[in-house]
């Protein structure tokens, strides 16, 4: 068995033998073929043929068996050269390069036959320089010879076909989504879309219908194309208004706005501090900052720090904006009345809720129950009964890490619940001594969970596997929670 090995440091091509492997030093090109670091090699899928492409645009083909330098052509690309690949036919070469282009190029002879240039697609007009989002660090050929890029903001371009390779689709198309751990979603059920944001400043906008992505946004007067909503820091929390308004808190203290026509608005609201969670009713949005709560009226006016003799660690806001309910480090529930000038009255307090601190709460679609959550237990009380256990401590504590986010089936008999151990869990109201177990949904954990509306017991999860599953248990439901 061979390996063959490229170097950053020493710009040269090695054939390895073994195993055990060891330098292979007969029938190795005497000249040095890069002169820059050895970026990406590839055989043919026969191994008649080897390809090495570097820094120094230099794209180098060799004999499979002896590793002997066939051809060499250089300059094939303004800038970088960072990944080859082979076609199924072993007769063409894609590159593509940190000058935005992909250029496809055939073995005998060896030249380019064709420049796809991905950059101008991707920012929609030509360009002095290439943004940095748009320089292209991968490529490969995929189904039936379709040649395929990725960018370094994450997208991934299907190019058009060329002249010379007539495979591939008829003009370009992108396919964008999350390359890093989503930390929420935000549900819009009157327009069938719902948002997720990742700890690279990313806010993607996603059909409920097909769960793919209609829409990456990026921040007004950006040209990088890193579609980074809060510059270089992580989003922290997002939420949608019944207005249709998105809000997103970003680890730069501030928090953006997406109008309901998908505009981002170009000002933002600065907080006096961290943002940590973020949750609206009908036109109040309540935000949880590390120093304490701020109130946002009609995504418009925000009060004062509002703060408090305890650490708040959850929210959640009634439907008629008229109740603030906190879940708190200190394991009680605080429930208080908003009062007109977006201050806050205390009106009950749930005392010994939790044996730990409270890290989800979850008002029902009715608004007549409250669940809550932390590291191991879920607890749903009863609001027009002064806050009754529905379902009290010891009962449903299946976690076995942080429970991260909570969500009621349309009719509110189903309480759905995701947690960092990787776990969604579906209980029932009426059958309490019963649960559905999914495990391993997300490796890393879920980091959101939401029922749709429009159809029967389907759930959407996000995780910090970048993922965005889709769960129909219907038919499970309706067998594990019969009566009887």
């Amino acid at each position: 068995m061979r390996i063959v090995t490229g170097g950053i440091d020493d710009h040269r091509v090695y054939f390895n033998a073994g195993p055990p492997f060891k330098r292979v030093v007969d029938g190795l090109p005497t000249d040095d073929v890069h002169t820059r670091a050895v970026n990406c090699i590839r055989y043919t899928s026969d191994g008649s043929k080897i390809v090495s492409v570097g820094a120094d645009k230099t794209v180098a083909l060799y004999e499979g068996k002896t590793m002997k330098l066939l051809h060499k052509l250089e300059n094939v690309h303004k800038g970088n050269i960072y990944v080859c690949a082979w076609n199924e036919s072993n007769q063409y070469i894609l590159t593509c390069s940190a000058d935005g282009t992909c250029k496809l190029i055939s073995a005998e002879p060896l030249e380019v036959v064709h420049t796809w240039n991905v950059a101008e697609f991707m920012s929609g007009t030509q360009n002095d320089s290439v943004p940095i989002g748009a320089m292209l660090v991968g490529c490969a050929f995929v189904k039936g010879d379709i040649p395929v890029t990725v960018s370094i903001n994450g997208d991934l371009t299907l190019l058009p076909k060329s002249p010379t390779l007539d495979s591939g689709l008829d003009t370009f198309k992108k396919l964008t989504g999350h390359v890093s751990p989503i930390i929420g979603m935000a549900m819009d059920h009157i327009r069938n879309v719902f948002y997720t944001a990742d700890t690279d400043g990313a806010l993607c906008e996603y059909s409920t219908e097909t769960l793919r992505p209609t829409k990456r946004f990026t921040s007004p007067g950006s040209t990088d194309l890193l579609h980074k909503m809060h510059g270089d820091a992580t989003i922290s929390c997002l939420t949608t208004t019944a207005g249709g308004t998105v809000l997103t808190g970003g680890w730069d203290d501030t928090i953006r706005k997406i109008d309901s026509d998908g505009n981002v608005v170009e000002s933002t609201m600065a907080l006096d501090a961290q943002p940590n969670a973020i949750t609206s009713g009908t036109s109040l949005t309540v935000v949880v900052t590390v120093k304490g709560l701020v109130l946002i009226e009609n995504t418009v006016t925000m009060s004062c720090l509002l703060t408090f003799d305890y650490s708040p660690k959850s929210v959640c806001v009634s439907a008629d904006d008229s109740t603030v309910y906190i879940g708190g480090e200190d394991k009680k529930i605080h429930i208080y009345k908003v009062l007109d000038d977006l201050k806050l009255e205390e009106i009950h307090v749930i005392e010994n809720a939790h044996l730990k601190e409270i890290h989800a709460l979850r008002l029902s679609n009715d608004n007549t129950k409250l669940a809550s959550a932390d590291v191991r237990d879920i607890c749903v009380w009863d609001i027009a009964n002064n806050y009754e256990p529905i379902v009290n401590k010891s009962k449903w504590c299946f976690h076995t890490q942080r429970i991260t986010c909570l969500t009621w089936s349309p009719d509110d008999s189903l309480l759905a619940s995701g947690g960092a151990d990787d776990s969604i869990y579906v209980w029932s109201l009426k059958k309490k001594m019963r649960r559905l177990h999914y495990p391993h949904a997300h490796r890393g954990g879920i980091t959101g969970v939401e029922f749709l509306r429009n159809k029967n017991l389907v759930l959407i999860s996000v995780g910090a596997d970048s993922c965005i599953n889709q769960w129909d248990f219907a038919e499970e439901a309706a067998k594990k929670f019969a009566e009887g």
